[in-house]
């Protein structure tokens, strides 16, 4: 364990303690494009999630959770369940050759500890770069979702590009940094989990005079649905939701917080 936890405490990870679910869902995804909106409140919103066989919960409908703790690591560093003495629910058990924290208990907490991972990859430019985020998405989704979800991606960050006036988004004036802030658990069994990442985006070009251009920053929500699959939680689809709820409007405080372990390098 102590090599593991030395790896942890390089980087950030999200871990999270799931005490209860929440009865709002609102809006952001750092995996859409930003297109100029002319004066409009930032709302970058263009990937709309795929229609769900399991609908979100109303208010009413949505019951406390328990605490979940799982597991110690086993020596082979399988993910561990629900059973255990550990005070870190969700804790991943190593981080692969991208940096993402991989192998989940099998977890409500670990589930969203892995939907809160895999939704922080897009949030920086450098693995935004389209060969590298094939292959980050290669490591963590089901081998039929790799490729239409980066791809989406890809396409969306051409647009902007077009969109801002530079070659590429990975141009030197182009700024994106997104942050996940809290998330809502829409659904879950063992099996299969439908997760809501809310948190902000900025995006513009730095030093640019018009407005339109300039950088910016949203709040909103992501999607992330994962099943589990050969011992691990895997990236089944995942996408932009609606662009609210602004930290200021009382709906934020229905999002859940995450229990931060680690510093990021």
């Amino acid at each position: 364990m102590p090599g593991l936890m030395e790896s942890v405490a390089r980087r950030l990870i999200i871990i999270i303690v799931a005490t209860g679910t929440v009865s709002v869902i609102g809006g952001l995804v750092i995996g859409r494009y930003v297109i100029p909106d002319k004066g409009a409140s930032p709302d970058t919103a263009s990937v709309a999630p795929a229609p769900s066989t399991t609908p979100t919960p109303s208010p009413a409908a949505i019951a406390p959770t328990p605490t979940l703790v799982p597991k110690p690591d086993s020596a082979e560093g399988k993910p561990a369940d629900s059973a255990s003495t550990s005070q870190i629910p969700g804790l991943p058990t190593r981080i692969n050759e991208f940096g993402i924290p991989i192998g989940y208990p099998r977890t409500e907490a670990g589930a969203v500890s892995a939907c809160a991972n895999y939704d922080a990859i897009t949030g920086t430019l450098r693995n935004r770069e389209p060969s590298r985020i094939r292959m980050m998405y290669d490591s963590i989704a089901l081998p039929e979702s790799s490729k239409r979800i980066s791809d989406t991606i890809i396409k969306n960050d051409k647009d902007s590009a077009k969109a801002y006036g530079v070659p590429s988004i990975q141009s030197p004036d182009f700024s994106l940094i997104g942050r996940g802030i809290g998330y809502a658990v829409r659904s879950y069994n063992d099996n299969e989990a439908n997760v809501t990442i809310w948190g902000t985006v900025a995006f513009g070009i730095y030093g640019n005079s018009d407005p339109n251009l300039a950088p910016r920053q949203g709040w909103g929500t992501d999607f992330c649905q994962i099943v589990w699959h050969e011992g691990d939680w895997k990236l089944k689809d995942a996408g932009d939701g609606p662009a609210e709820p602004d930290i200021t409007q009382r709906a934020a405080e229905s999002f859940k917080e995450f229990l931060l372990v680690g510093a990021g390098t």
